[in-house]
């Protein structure tokens, strides 16, 4: 189980990679995280001693490469399904 700033910042990570296709710089992560670059670090090393990130080149926080984006044993949420009345003329 991950601790919270280490579930965070894989979060931060996912999310950052899905919108810009490409990872932030350690000032961006320092801004999203609200946290210090030495607690980034420290994060970033539990998560890949956990192996939920690959960082073999540790000169900047772009090498990162994310191996799992969300946390073992328990799978993103789907949001209900709600039916706005576009479904009659969707799915007929």
């Amino acid at each position: 189980m991950l601790a919270d700033s280490e579930r965070k910042l894989l979060r931060i990570l996912s999310n950052y990679l899905t919108r810009h296709n490409k990872m932030p710089n350690m000032e961006q992560l320092e801004t999203m995280a609200g946290k210090r670059k030495d607690q980034i670090i420290q994060s970033l090393k539990e998560l890949e001693k956990q192996e939920y990130i690959q960082w073999e080149n540790k000169s900047s926080v772009e090498h990162v490469v994310i191996l799992e984006a969300w946390e073992r044993g328990i799978a993103p949420t789907n949001s209900p399904r709600i039916s706005r009345g576009a479904d009659y003329w969707t799915m007929y």
